[in-house]
């Protein structure tokens, strides 16, 4: 066990100086470099450092890149833009589309004038050129003839200036109904969440339809000025123009089943992601974060590769190789030349970079800055191995010298006075059995807990996406029937015998398809409204233990503990059993039952009480009992024996049984 240093070690930021400085900086006199403190950049140069030679070390990857001229610049002399192009038009080019840049990156709304504005000059032009020529009123579209008084009537049709200005108007109209759509949640917030608190929910379904709900404004809109606009012309029965009135009526109404079509599945996917996976998120989330914390500190007091600490950080930090090798079909490191792994990491990390300022841009954290604290842990939990090696490293970082366990006081005189809050909760949240300490098993265990933890979440979101894509698809086919008969309305003059004809027809489908559809509907039912269980839960199904390993629509797919047997079962047979969760199982009990002679004194059943007492709080068993045990006076038999029944309390569900 390695000591751990009495006080914390400074923090470096800034660049760190290459051998044969004078020549460095002859070569890089031109190059504009700009110190940027930060949290995380000391430990990357301090690896780059200290790493062992044997598995390809920063430092010797500067030497290399310096010997080989590798600091040069690399803009090109002749031109700015392709082969091919003059100076003037690269420029230009340039300049213009930066300017775009710059304009359609600047807010929402400068983005959509973008795109109004030249389709509506656009769109404007035969306007304006029809007022210009007094044209406004005298070019007809299309004619109609009616008999009024035994005599023949032709009624001319609409002016061509009015099917221009709808067309004006509903293109407008198409993007003030998306900004309508974007600033509804906020408007919805803003409103109801003095009444209730859920309105965020709701929040979060609207902002979900921003599509659906843009598509149902604009095609609301459309029919409403075009009947605005054209009520005359269809009053005297000009074809085209009653034509496009029932075109534009039949997609306001599937507009609005496809609007309520999707209001349905994101009410669905919302209600189902809060009750299953947003607590468990939320608690994943924080747990991450007070291990990212302590890696944190670990490596400031012992920076990576140092303090003994190289197998457990060769481990946690050799991605890059690891993959590499994969990837060659090579088992030898050292068969990889230097320069391959070089400029791999180079660009790994021009990309990573170029990522993590959009993500520090959006949320202004760090998240996607390969060196950080939080995205080393989150790579560590992707395999049991390095969630094993990262929770050694820690605890051996924690601990002080001579000691076997790790305590609050520990993690306090670590993390200072600054952070003696996060302190109190890291250690709760690792002492799983609230003894007030940490062994290295415990927080190993732990770790990998939460290491499956996030895994399962990841798939449990992931099937259930599945699953309600498979869902949405139905519902869209659904959708599809209803609006071909929606135009069957609004096109056939007789709707009694159109509702006939549909009726019929769903009838005689119902004699093919009524198994069908009871199944989709009780699983649907299950999955989404019941929801007993989650990816990676272990549950108990007719005395048989299982843990689930993938949920679909129709059918869940199970793992059996006693054979290891792959089962699957339609989620309508699931429907109708009794299923007991045991991961989703707080502190868990457990009854022994113990057969004694009737003529047990009192004073030996309190012996035994006091006995089992004594056990479960010895130190090797405080783990897992809590410090309470009731011993209970059962069935008498036939007067010839008595049962008693212990009931000792556990200190955790038996789900994490499969995990250690």
């Amino acid at each position: 066990m390695s000591s751990r240093r009495p006080s914390l070690v400074s923090r470096i930021a800034g660049f760190i100086p290459l051998r044969d400085s004078s020549q460095d900086r002859e070569t890089d006199k031109d190059i504009l470099l700009a110190t940027v403190p930060s949290k995380d950049q000391t430990t990357t140069e301090s690896s780059s450092g200290e790493r062992p030679r044997s598995s390809g070390s920063s430092q010797t990857l500067r030497e290399t890149d310096s010997q080989d001229g590798r600091h040069a610049g690399r803009r090109r002399k002749h031109g700015h833009g392709r082969y091919g192009m003059d100076d003037e038009e690269s420029l230009e080019t340039n300049a213009i589309s930066r300017l775009y840049s710059k304009v359609v990156g600047y807010n929402a709304i400068a983005r959509y004038m973008v795109y109004i504005v030249p389709v509506g000059f656009v769109l404007a032009i035969p306007l304006i050129v029809l007022i210009a020529t007094g044209q406004k009123n005298k070019i007809l579209l299309g004619t109609s003839t009616s008999k009024e008084d035994g005599r023949l009537v032709v009624h001319d049709g609409p002016p061509l200036f009015r099917l221009f200005l709808w067309m004006e108007i509903t293109w407008l109209s198409l993007w003030i109904a998306k900004i309508v759509a974007f600033c509804l949640p906020k408007v919805f917030v803003f409103l109801c969440s003095i009444v209730s608190l859920c309105a965020r929910k709701y929040a979060t379904i609207i902002s979900n339809l921003d599509i659906p709900l843009s598509l149902f404004f604009w095609a609301l809109t459309s029919w409403l000025t075009y009947r605005s606009l054209f009520l005359s012309a269809a009053m005297r029965d000009i074809g085209w123009v009653v034509t496009v009135e029932r075109i534009l009526g039949s997609l306001f109404i599937s507009s609005a089943l496809l609007l309520t079509e999707k209001a349905i599945v994101q009410l669905i996917s919302v209600s189902n992601h809060q009750r299953s996976f947003a607590t468990r998120i939320e608690a994943s989330k924080r747990e991450i974060s007070l291990l990212s914390l302590l890696y944190d500190f670990s490596r400031t007091l012992y920076p990576l590769y140092t303090g003994g600490f190289e197998e457990e950080d060769q481990v946690i930090n050799d991605s890059i190789e690891m993959t590499l090798r994969k990837k060659a079909g090579l088992e030898d490191a050292e068969a990889i030349p230097i320069k391959i792994i070089g400029d791999a990491g180079r660009v790994g990390t021009k990309v990573a970079s170029a990522v993590g300022n959009i993500a520090h841009e959006i949320t202004g954290k760090n998240i996607l800055n390969p060196s950080s604290a939080h995205s080393m842990v989150v790579g560590a939990l992707e395999k049991r191995k390095t969630s094993e090696a990262l929770a050694q490293r820690i605890w051996m970082s924690f601990v002080p010298e001579n000691k076997t366990a790790l305590f609050v006081d520990d993690v306090r005189d670590v993390l200072g006075p600054q952070y003696e809050e996060e302190a109190v909760d890291a250690f709760e949240a690792f002492d799983n059995d609230g003894n007030g300490d940490i062994g290295l098993d415990e927080m190993i265990h732990k770790v990998v807990e939460m290491s499956i933890e996030r895994k399962a979440i990841g798939e449990g979101m992931k099937d259930i996406g599945q699953a309600l894509g498979v869902f949405d698809d139905v519902l869209m086919f659904v959708v599809l029937l209803l609006a071909a008969f929606v135009f069957l309305v609004f096109f056939n003059s007789s709707l009694v015998a159109t509702i006939t004809g549909a009726g019929t027809t769903l009838l005689s489908l119902s004699f093919v398809f009524a198994v069908t559809a009871q199944e989709f509907l009780g699983s649907c039912i299950f999955l989404f409204v019941k929801h007993p269980f989650d990816v990676g839960d272990r549950v108990e199904i007719t005395s048989t233990q299982m843990v689930v390993d993938k949920i679909s629509l129709l059918y869940t797919v199970f793992t059996r503990l006693n054979t290891k047997q792959v089962v699957q079962i339609p989620n309508i047979q699931l429907n109708q059993l009794w299923i007991d969760n045991i991961s989703r199982s707080k502190a868990m009990s457990e009854i022994f039952d113990l057969v004694v002679s009737y003529d047990t004194p009192f004073d030996d059943i309190e012996l035994l009480h006091a006995e089992l007492e004594k056990f479960i709080r010895l130190p090797e068993n405080s783990h897992d009992f809590q410090p309470s045990i009731s011993i209970s006076v059962g069935d008498l038999g036939s007067l010839d024996k008595m049962h008693l029944y212990v009931e000792v309390e556990h200190k955790s569900n038996w789900h994490s049984e499969i995990t250690t």
